[in-house]
């Protein structure tokens, strides 16, 4: 196409505003002159000039329509007699515009689509405008694109043509639709129709029933069973009671996206059951979709309801072929599992593991705390005592860890047990097993390399789980109902060496995890949380010296303050600061802070922000338990659990955008 300027002149526009500017300057000349004759022979000739133009626009326009119509199909474009190659014989909906989309011609076919012409040239200039000059501009092969038009859906093809329509670039667009509407609603209800599969299960089946009895399960049995009926009422689906706590659900693609939009309403419904149970009834449901067959459908179920019971239950995933898991819900306070079966039964497989390796690896997380590493010092402990080589896996300058590092380095025991991640790939062999404390996503470990090419994973952790998690391990203990992994690795203890007396510097570890995650036991704390702590403090642990290793020295205290004074109060109860400028440790200060800021009346979460040199942002999120601020952190990327989550952000925005983000995912949680 080309651009210059004079092959753009539309030459009957010239002579017109160029006649108009000569009769406007003859008629003041005349008129003021009192010639009036001649000023009437000029306004008669200047209409004659306007209508001699219009006359040959309307001519040549005839003339392009008639060369239009008796266009041939031929390679060489040349006119023919109207015939059956002919343009005017088309059998598709066609018309013809110019090269800045002006309407030159449209057969019968195209007009019938529109109401009115005036709305059809316009849709044409639209059409041109939008996807075909662009194409034009960068010589692409396809013109073709989709178009509706009156609820008919077409594909749109295109031919630049030749010389032959006479426009100003000497080239004209031929377009012509191919109706797909047919095979559209094929395709719309043949995916309205296909299948999705699911299984929906009652949480704490045994623990409700072990607590209230038979009676109180039967009826709860019979409140669920009307509360599925009303849920899937008018909606292409059907459940079935597989065992006592599961149902099988099949329903059509149109139906899983109507209860979608309602969140999977029946999880806030099964909370009212109240038929003498003191443990609150909750649903985990896994939904399997858009796979090849039923069959693939059904083999991913397993994995569905995996995801969701290892976040904790009371929640719904959706795994669609090709798209993101979807969650919902998750709302609820987490409630303590009461059984312990399977705690004992995890001491066996992690002893069995321990026995039959050469030597064991530990690990927490990037940035450890002390339940980290009071996890971590319980897997030492419990493959010393099995007579296996164990170490703990630690970046240097750990400023999280700095008073019990220095005691730890104090006492001959630990002399080589700390180690890096580069010694600890070095001394890895194939009967090596690694253990992640604390953490359940690979890229968050203290060493991801580390878990490269290892065949002997187990992972113990007390987090909800995000999409990217640790797979193919030979055991994985995920208790989200835990205070602390720390709560856990003594449970594992106790089991696995019964009577067994923990050094004290470990067992202090251990306490300060536990009082680390609960906020010195406020928060999450069940019986087996202080069952845990009682034990711990039987092992001379004092209470009061172990503060030290969770308290600030002063850099960090002045560092804390700032944030929190910089904080904003959001909807009444949800508190954010964008920390800047940070001298001191600067996970360990927004996580203080951001605990702080919950001691501020009516806040019920609190989320900081923290720009680094390298542009990522991180968000530090904690919660009183009405509010789960690790539903809200999963969707922008990050994990953790209810009370405490968060994110570390690298696309590039600025600060003040992600807190946008933030505050617009916030509020969509507290709206749903």
């Amino acid at each position: 196409m080309k651009n210059n300027f004079f092959d753009k002149l539309n030459m009957m526009l010239v002579n017109v505003i160029f006649s108009s500017v000569l009769i406007v300057g003859f008629s003041y000349y005349f008129l003021t002159k009192g010639l009036f004759v001649p000023f009437f022979v000029a306004i008669s000739v200047y209409f004659l000039f306007i209508a001699i133009n219009l006359a040959v626009y309307f001519i040549k326009k005839k003339h392009l329509e008639e060369k239009v119509k008796k266009l041939s199909f031929g390679t060489k474009w040349k006119a023919v007699s109207p015939g059956e190659s002919a343009v005017y014989n088309f059998g598709l909906p066609l018309a013809f515009v110019s090269d800045s989309g002006t309407f030159i011609w449209s057969n019968e076919l195209f007009e019938s689509l529109y109401d009115d012409k005036k709305e059809m040239r316009q849709d044409l200039k639209d059409m041109f405008v939008l996807h075909i000059a662009p194409k034009i501009e960068l010589l692409a092969e396809d013109f073709s694109f989709e178009q509706t038009i009156n609820d008919k859906q077409f594909l749109v093809k295109t031919a630049v043509v030749g010389q032959i329509t006479g426009s100003r670039d000497g080239f004209s667009v031929m377009i012509y639709l191919i109706d797909k509407s047919y095979e559209k609603n094929i395709k719309r209800l043949y995916e309205s129709q296909r299948m999705a599969v699911g299984e929906l299960v009652i949480d704490s089946y045994e623990e409700i029933y072990q607590t209230n009895g038979e009676i109180v399960i039967n009826s709860i049995n019979v409140e669920l069973s009307k509360i599925i009926d009303k849920w899937l009422k008018g909606k292409k689906a059907v459940a079935r009671k597989m065992v006592r706590d599961r149902y099988f659900i099949v329903m059509e693609y149109d139906s899983l996206q109507e209860i979608m939009k309602e969140k999977f309403s029946i999880l806030s419904d099964v909370k009212k059951i109240n038929v003498g149970n003191s443990i609150p009834v909750t649903l985990s449901i896994g939904i399997s979709v858009l796979w090849d067959s039923v069959s693939e459908n059904e083999a991913n179920i397993a994995k569905a309801i995996e995801a969701v019971t290892s976040r904790g239950g009371d929640q719904a995933v959706v795994m669609a072929k090709g798209q993101r898991d979807e969650f919902y819900g998750a709302g609820n306070v987490e409630f303590e599992s009461l059984n312990e079966v399977k705690a004992r039964v995890v001491s066996n497989q992690l002893k069995d593991l321990i026995l039959d390796s050469s030597k064991v690896l530990v690990m927490g997380h990037a940035f450890p705390d002390m339940d980290s590493l009071g996890a971590s010092l319980a897997v030492y402990r419990a493959a010393t005592l099995l007579g296996k080589r164990a170490r703990i896996v630690l970046k240097e300058n750990n400023e999280n860890l700095k008073v019990i590092m220095n005691e730890l380095k104090l006492s001959k025991e630990y002399e080589d047990v700390i180690i890096t991640p580069s010694y600890a790939l070095a001394i890895r062999d194939e009967k090596t097993l690694v253990v992640v404390v604390d953490v359940s996503d690979a890229q968050r470990a203290e060493a991801p390399r580390l878990l490269e090419g290892a065949e002997r994973i187990a992972v113990i952790d007390h987090h909800r789980r995000g999409s990217s998690y640790i797979r193919d391990t030979l055991l994985d203990y995920n208790e989200v109902t835990a205070s602390s992994t720390s709560e856990l690795m003594v449970e594992i203890l106790q089991y696995m060496h019964p009577g067994l007396s923990v050094p004290k510097l470990e067992a202090e570890a251990m306490y300060a995890g536990i009082l680390v995650d609960t906020k010195n036991l406020v928060f999450k704390t069940g019986r087996r949380t202080f069952a845990a702590a009682a034990f711990l403090r039987g092992q001379n642990v004092d209470t009061v010296a172990v503060r030290k290793y969770t308290q600030p020295d002063l850099n960090t205290f002045l560092d804390i303050a700032n944030v929190t004074k910089n904080s904003k109060i959001y909807d009444n109860k949800i508190a954010i600061s964008k920390a800047s400028q940070i001298n001191s440790n600067t996970d360990l200060v927004i996580s203080i802070a951001a605990d702080q800021m919950l001691n501020v009346l009516g806040v019920e979460a609190s989320f900081v922000l923290y720009r680094f040199d390298d542009g990522s942002v991180k968000i530090t999120a904690r919660s009183l338990g009405e509010i789960n601020v690790q539903v809200i952190m999963s969707k922008m990327g990050g994990g953790g659990h209810l009370t405490a989550a968060a994110t570390n952000i690298k696309d590039g925005n600025s600060i003040d955008t992600i807190e946008k983000i933030l505050i617009d995912n916030i509020r969509a949680y507290l709206n749903s």
